[in-house]
């Protein structure tokens, strides 16, 4: 297999420099677009591996096999900027773009069920005519498996209290990949010399809501108290009267990204792993495991 060269935006990001040093290890030509104002946040060792580290200079694309983005923001970044950079990277002929979604299946939410996804799809849904011959690859992963999200941001299961939170039925099944895991398909995506799905569906595990409690049990070795906070219905009216008040309107953005998962909207298709067999993920009662032992790796937790 050729070298490829990528073009990585985000890398300061931690789900960025995750993918950057996957890449790293995949040999790849590696350049960075980063911001001038950013640069003190990139990895040492990342800057010095990098072939170059620009901020949007003429002929960036020229050569590039593939565009990975792991940008976040709004509007502004998640659709006007990754369509110039898409716009940009048809023009240069490069084979395959990989957008910042790193999500459940957003594809299956209606608008308004999550904010954040609706920048996303509507996103996908201007490169679809915007894409010309370039590969468009949304990687989809589920929910992230991590003490700063999982067990953090979306008050699945609080580890401090021993509780888990359940509304509705907690039947439907949800993925979950850690962040050390979604970068590495991601990386093996961006070199595939195969061509990729549009849609490529990866996890470290997939489990309704009672097999990721029972799974956590098991790797943290201790029991959890079931708390049953509402129907899917309550859940609705929780979310929408947070997002009616301006001081609580951010509490409920967790609150869509749970209910998007619990109600099997955000449910995914048919695995993909198997594309990628040198990844071995890692599973719910591991990185539970992780927790109990201490190891467990979080981007957001010290």
């Amino acid at each position: 297999m050729t070298q490829k060269t990528v073009l990585l935006v985000g890398a300061t990001g931690a789900l960025g420099d995750l993918i950057a040093r996957e890449l790293k290890n995949r040999g790849v030509a590696l350049r960075l677009l980063v911001r001038e104002k950013s640069r003190s946040k990139l990895a040492a060792d990342l800057a010095e591996y990098a072939e170059s580290i620009v901020d949007d200079e003429p002929g960036i694309f020229d050569g590039v096999d593939t565009v990975v983005s792991a940008v976040q923001g709004a509007t502004g970044t998640i659709v006007d900027a990754q369509l110039a950079w898409l716009r940009a990277a048809r023009e240069a002929g490069v084979r395959r773009f990989i957008p910042s979604d790193y999500s459940m299946n957003l594809f299956g939410l209606g608008d308004g069920d999550n904010i954040h996804s609706d920048f996303r799809r509507e996103f996908a849904r201007r490169a679809e005519e915007e894409k010309g011959d370039v590969e468009l690859v949304h990687v989809l992963n589920g929910g992230f498996l991590d003490r700063g999200v999982l067990f953090g941001f979306l008050d699945a299961i609080d580890l401090e209290k021993n509780e888990a939170n359940l509304w509705g039925d907690g039947n439907e099944t949800m993925e979950f990949t850690t962040f050390a895991d979604t970068a590495a398909y991601t990386a093996a995506a961006a070199v595939d010399d195969r061509a990729v799905p549009n849609f490529l569906y990866v996890a470290g595990d997939q489990l309704t809501f009672h097999g990721l409690v029972s799974e956590t049990e098991a790797g943290l070795g201790r029991s959890l108290t079931l708390v049953q906070r509402g129907t899917m219905a309550e859940m609705d009216a929780e979310i929408n009267r947070r997002t009616a008040d301006q001081s609580t309107r951010m509490s409920a953005v967790p609150l869509m990204y749970w209910r998007a998962m619990l109600s099997g909207k955000g449910g995914a298709g048919e695995l993909q792993n198997s594309r990628y067999p040198d990844i071995k993920p890692q599973s719910v009662r591991e990185y539970a495991a992780a927790i109990a032992q201490g190891t467990a790796y979080s981007p957001y937790m010290s």
